[in-house]
């Protein structure tokens, strides 16, 4: 139980299980923790409401519950929205602005949808200006309080006006490694191939000896990365397609690397890089916001679409044995500071202090009908 005034929240999120994403379950865990931290918690997601599918986004319907907002938050201390999502959390966040009388909110803003090209399909519709001074990051500015999972994302709400972000990483369970964990298992295991576990971009894997890589994801590009793989004539990469969490965590075992040279900040975190590091695995990634963050000094960062930095990075840790078996050990001590009960327990002090918050401005609006609150 919480020392503190046990709390009514609702959390409105793009997604939830069994929907598997990185949302979902970070979602998900701040559901259950905060129930075991002794306050009533209630979750809806927008895939519960019909909606309209477009390739890999989704516009939802959920918008007619917005209509009827203050018998939707009817009953709650605070209401954790989690974005951005298109006709999600910037509909919530605007009605919010309208509503006289609301619970307390608080933003999680969790990436950064981009527009790859113009005219390109998937995404081109949702934002229409790059950078960081756009609708959803100023909508954030309604909220009582906002949070963000890295520093570099609260510097990129700052830029935009939204300054004071409070920085909660996500947690992460556990992955046991294979074996007894001795310098004799290390040293075997880094004398072998460079086994790597490697979502997309296999322009870096072409004519790189001593590296095997195996592929994880099912998303559209799936068979056009199939097809590369087979006209570059690659014998060291294994598609696996998508798979399940279970499998996920059993793969990391059996391998030295985990690689997420994401293009996109919808990836905005890494809790796949957070998993791997777990198991003792050596994160790579792309520089985007957010994933520098969680690798630290453990790893290594390359620029976005850039292969042949990747292809020296991980041919860089295939040569070094002693080196990867030190990063692997820094990995993991890394991922432990990575709590979910920490989490849970920052989430809590930031609900609380929102719905302080909100309670003053009630009291604010009470006493002067005039006042508007100004953030």
């Amino acid at each position: 139980m919480t020392e503190s005034k046990p709390m009514s929240v609702l959390l409105v999120a793009s997604q939830l299980p069994p929907v598997t994403s990185g949302v979902s379950r970070s979602v998900d865990r701040l559901r259950r923790g905060l129930i075991e931290r002794g306050h009533r918690v209630d979750a809806v997601s927008a895939l519960a409401d019909r909606g309209l599918t477009y390739g890999e986004y989704r516009m939802h319907f959920i918008a007619r519950r917005f209509a009827r907002f203050a018998r939707f938050t009817e009953g709650y201390d605070v209401v954790g929205l989690h974005g951005p999502s298109p006709f999600c959390s910037e509909l919530f966040l605007a009605r919010t602005a309208l509503a006289r009388r609301r619970p307390a909110v608080v933003y999680t803003h969790h990436f950064q949808v981009m527009v790859e090209a113009a005219g390109r399909g998937r995404g081109a519709m949702y934002r229409a200006q790059l950078g960081v001074n756009t609708a959803q990051e100023r909508l954030a500015r309604v909220a009582d309080e906002v949070v963000v999972t890295s520093p570099s994302y609260r510097d990129l709400l700052a830029e935009a006006g939204v300054p004071g972000a409070h920085v909660i990483p996500w947690g992460v369970d556990a992955v046991a490694p294979a074996g007894a964990d001795t310098p004799e298992d290390v040293t075997a295991r880094s004398n072998g191939p460079l086994r790597v576990r490697f979502p997309v971009l296999l322009e870096a894997l072409d004519g790189l000896p001593g590296v095997e890589a195996t592929l994880v994801g099912g998303g559209l590009d799936e068979q056009q990365y199939r097809e590369l793989a087979r006209r570059r004539g690659l014998t060291n990469a294994r598609f696996v397609g998508r798979v399940d969490h279970d499998e996920l965590l059993a793969a990391y075992r059996s391998h030295d690397v985990i690689v997420l040279p994401s293009i996109n900040e919808l990836e905005a975190f890494g809790m796949v890089l957070l998993e791997g590091m777990s198991a003792g695995l050596i994160p790579v990634c792309s520089d985007l916001p957010g994933l520098g963050d969680v690798v630290g000094d453990t790893g290594r960062v390359v620029p976005r679409r850039d292969p042949d930095a990747l292809r020296g990075a991980l041919a860089s840790l295939a040569a070094q044995p002693a080196e990867r078996a030190r990063l692997s050990k820094a990995a993991r001590a890394r991922a432990a500071t990575f709590t979910w009960e920490r989490s849970v327990a920052d989430y809590e002090a930031v609900l609380a202090t929102a719905v302080l918050s909100n309670a003053d401005r009630g009291r604010s609006i009470s006493a002067n009908p005039t006042t508007r609150r100004q953030r």
